[in-house]
């Protein structure tokens, strides 16, 4: 009697043993607080498993004997819900058929403990059903693409596989089969039981906790780059519409600054043509008359034709729609093409000294003309007229560039200031008509050719613009 109730309490501790970590690790599964249907089957898992537990350790106090049917059935079943939370909702996909199949006989030897009840092949069916149903959970692990990549999957087909040589041993001492018909040793023995059930469960709970934890960190960092990348796209369309408004806005702004610079050059233009229509048609008319008027015409023309093509350049160059086209030319064949732009009355004030008579740079001839045709533009608006302006073409050995420089009288002190150089930025608003466009292109032209353009005062009253490109 001594012994049997030694036996008694030692699976009485057992029970109380594998409730007490049920519980546990319930608990820890409510603390990470994750909430998906693989956690709500598993704890639906243990609240049955601790039914079972609890029926167990009833009958033990009662009838003293160590299992019955309706523990080890309802241990089973449990089990089988651990099994079922491991598999995805597609569970009738075609990798899950052997599995669920596993499972499904499983369920059979289950129903077939509580049909039979006081079996003598209650041992054989509860070791078959554990194998068959730690093997379905390693198939369910492999195949369900929640648990696919995480690291603490292979410890928990690890598990499982201990799992399945326990229930192999379990096997083994129930043969011949009925040989034994209790889950517990005749000899009252109850060491290996220990084993059996508590060992496994404790692995599995720490895999499963670790897969959730697994899981969710997966899910969090998904969010957080799918929130990351939504951000970016709204920053990017922000940005975009940002760049589409300020470049609508440049747009008009070109626009109404080309129409505003050429309606009146066009004004005067047609009343130049008008005045050599009627000169032309009064009798006694001196050529040299109706030459000037011509010439004016022509001067009113090309005035028109600069304004046209800064505004264009210089909305390409805002639009950054304009790539440089770099090539060998000959820089005094572009400089002498930009003095004949020039209003054929004003040339002659111009005076050129170029260091040869030929230098060839990587440059692009129509963008550079145009430069060279704003800074002397640039000079005869801005110096006393018949002033001489001083046009000049050196190397610069220190810097390895090409220095073209324009260098004139300036009408007042005040026509320079330190944003000269940019967008809509003029020496002297008020006394003097422009876009404010000129020397912002002769800047950009400058960039484009990897050089730079300044000024500096040569005295107190002389200015010297300076546009360099590498030689």
């Amino acid at each position: 009697m001594t012994s049997n109730t030694d036996t008694v309490a030692m699976a009485t501790m057992f029970q109380y043993l594998f409730i007490g970590e049920l519980v546990i690790f319930s608990i820890c599964i409510l603390i990470i607080r994750i909430k998906n249907r693989a956690v709500y089957i598993w704890l639906l898992s243990n609240a049955l498993a601790i039914f079972a537990s609890l029926n167990t350790l009833q009958y033990v106090s009662s009838a003293w004997k160590f299992d019955n049917a309706v523990g080890a059935g309802a241990l089973i079943l449990s089990t089988s819900l651990k099994v079922l939370s491991l598999a995805d909702r597609s569970i009738t996909r075609k990798s899950n058929r052997i599995p669920s199949i596993l499972m499904i006989i499983s369920l059979f030897m289950a129903t077939a403990i509580f049909v039979l009840d006081d079996t003598v092949f209650r041992l054989f069916l509860i070791a078959i059903s554990s194998a068959f149903l730690s093997l379905s959970a390693i198939f369910y692990l492999i195949h369900n693409k929640t648990w696919i990549g995480l690291a603490p999957l292979k410890y928990g087909v690890t598990a499982l596989s201990l799992a399945i040589l326990i229930s192999i041993y379990v096997l083994s001492i129930s043969y011949p089969i009925g040989s034994q018909t209790r889950f517990i040793p005749n000899d009252g023995s109850i060491t290996y039981q220990i084993f059996v059930v508590p060992v496994p469960y404790f692995f599995f709970h720490m895999v499963f906790i670790a897969l959730l934890i697994g899981r969710q960190t997966r899910e969090n960092n998904f969010k957080l780059r799918k929130s990351l990348r939504i951000q970016q796209a709204r920053n990017q369309a922000k940005t975009d519409e940002k760049a589409s408004t300020a470049l609508a806005a440049e747009r008009y702004h070109l626009l109404k600054m080309l129409t505003h610079e050429v309606r009146q050059p066009l004004n005067t233009a047609q009343a130049t043509l008008s005045t050599i229509s009627q000169q032309l048609q009064r009798r006694g008319t001196k050529p040299e008359n109706i030459q000037q008027t011509v010439l004016k015409a022509q001067s009113t023309i090309n005035a028109i034709v600069l304004s046209i093509s800064n505004s264009i350049l210089g909305a390409e160059m805002i639009t950054q729609g304009r790539a440089s086209q770099l090539h060998s030319v000959d820089v005094c064949d572009v400089c002498q093409l930009a003095l004949f732009d020039l209003d054929p009355s004003q040339r002659a004030r111009i005076q050129q000294k170029f260091e040869q008579p030929v230098i060839y740079a990587d440059a692009d001839p129509i963008i550079l003309r145009l430069a060279i045709r704003n800074l002397l533009e640039n000079a005869l608006k801005y110096s006393p007229s018949g002033t001489p302006i001083l046009f000049e073409m050196v190397t610069d050995e220190e810097k390895l560039a090409l220095v073209i420089r324009v260098t004139n009288m300036r009408n007042e002190q005040s026509t320079l200031s330190d944003d000269i150089f940019e967008r809509n930025k003029r020496g002297v608003d008020s006394l003097y008509q422009g876009t404010g466009l000129g020397l912002y292109i002769v800047k950009a032209v400058a960039e484009l050719h990897k050089g730079d353009v300044s000024y500096h005062l040569v005295n107190g009253n002389q200015v010297a613009f300076e546009l360099s490109i590498p030689a």
